[in-house]
C-alpha cells in the first residue's frame, strides 16, 4: 500500500506528460482551417505524409542534431575541470565562491543574457572593440548572427546545470582510492585516467544527457542571436505555427522531434552502460 501512494506521484506526472505528448500526435491528424487559427477534422494521414515525404525539415533536423552535439561536447570540454576543481580544492572559500556563482547565473533570466551576449559579441561590442584597440584584428569578428555566437551564449547557459551535476558525482568518488592508488606508484595523471574518471562516468553521462536535451529545445537564444540565420527545430516549429499559420503540421513536426530526440537520449544512456560496463569488466586499473 506505502509503495503504490509512493508511486502515485510519478505516475500522475506520467499521465499528464502521455496527454500532452498525445495531443502532438492527434492534432497532427486534423487540418488547418484556411484563413483561421483553428484546427477541424476529419482525421487525416495527410500531416504525416507530408512530414515523411517532405525533405524541407530534414535539414533542420540535421543542423539541430550536429549543433547541440557539438555545444555538449564543448561544455563538458569546459565544464569538467571547472568540476573536477570544485570538487577538489582544499580552499572552502574557493569552493563556496565558485559554486556561489554558478547558482548565481540561475538568478538571471535567458532574455537578460541574450542581451548580454549582444553587447558583447556584436560588431561594435565589447569582445571586437577590446580586440580592435589591443591591434589583434583590423576589421571586427563576425560572430553575432552566427552559430558560433548563438554556441557560446548556449554553452554559457547550459554550463551550470553541466558542473552542478559533475561536482556531486566526483565528491562521492572516495578520496583513499585515489590515494592508494599514488601510493601503488602511480602518478597524478595516471590516477585520474585510471581511477576519478572512470568513477565519474556516471555522473558525465547524466551532465551529458542534461546539456543535449537543452540544447536541442533551445529557442530563445536562437531566436535573439541567430538574426534568422541560425534555424533550430523549436525555431522551425515557431515559423510553421506563427508565419505559416500551419498548427498541425507544427504538432507533427515536434512529435516527430520528441521522438528523435527520445531516441538520441536513449542511445546516450547506452553508450554510458556500455562504457560503464568496460571499466566494470576490464578494472580500473586496467
Amino acid at each position: 500500500m506505502k509503495r503504490n501512494l509512493t508511486a502515485l506521484p510519478a505516475m500522475l506526472a506520467l499521465a499528464v506528460l502521455a496527454g500532452a505528448y498525445g495531443s502532438f500526435f492527434a492534432t497532427g491528424l486534423l487540418r488547418q482551417v484556411p484563413g483561421t487559427a483553428s484546427v477541424a477534422g476529419p482525421a487525416s494521414a495527410e500531416n504525416y505524409l507530408k512530414f515523411f515525404s517532405g525533405a524541407g525539415q530534414l535539414p533542420v533536423f540535421a543542423d539541430t542534431f550536429i549543433f547541440s552535439i557539438i555545444v555538449t561536447l564543448a561544455t563538458v570540454i569546459i565544464g569538467y575541470p571547472l568540476a573536477y576543481f570544485i570538487a577538489r580544492t582544499e580552499s572552502r572559500f574557493l569552493r563556496v565562491a565558485f559554486l556561489a556563482v554558478l547558482v548565481a547565473t540561475f538568478l538571471s533570466g535567458s532574455v537578460t543574457r541574450a542581451y548580454g551576449w549582444m553587447v558583447i559579441l556584436g560588431n561594435r561590442g565589447l569582445l571586437n572593440s577590446m580586440l580592435m584597440n589591443m591591434g589583434l584584428i583590423e576589421a571586427p569578428l563576425r560572430i553575432l548572427y552566427r552559430q558560433l555566437g548563438v554556441g557560446i551564449a548556449l554553452v554559457h547557459f547550459i554550463l551550470p546545470f553541466f558542473v552542478l551535476t559533475v561536482v556531486g558525482g566526483i565528491r562521492n568518488v572516495p578520496r583513499a582510492l585515489e590515494e592508494a592508488s599514488r601510493d601503488l606508484g602511480c602518478g597524478p595523471v595516471r590516477t585520474f585516467a585510471k581511477v576519478t574518471l572512470p568513477l565519474s562516468l556516471p555522473a558525465i553521462a547524466e551532465g551529458m544527457a542534461l546539456s543535449l536535451a537543452l540544447a536541442l529545445s533551445a529557442f530563445l537564444f536562437p531566436l535573439m542571436l541567430g538574426g534568422g540565420r541560425v534555424r533550430l527545430v523549436a525555431n522551425y516549429i515557431y515559423d510553421q505555427i506563427f508565419v505559416a499559420f500551419d498548427i498541425p503540421f507544427a504538432a507533427v513536426v515536434s512529435a516527430g522531434f520528441l521522438v528523435c530526440s527520445c531516441g538520441a537520449l536513449m542511445l546516450m544512456m547506452a553508450l554510458q552502460k556500455a562504457l560503464l560496463r568496460r571499466f566494470a569488466t576490464g578494472g580500473i586499473g586496467a
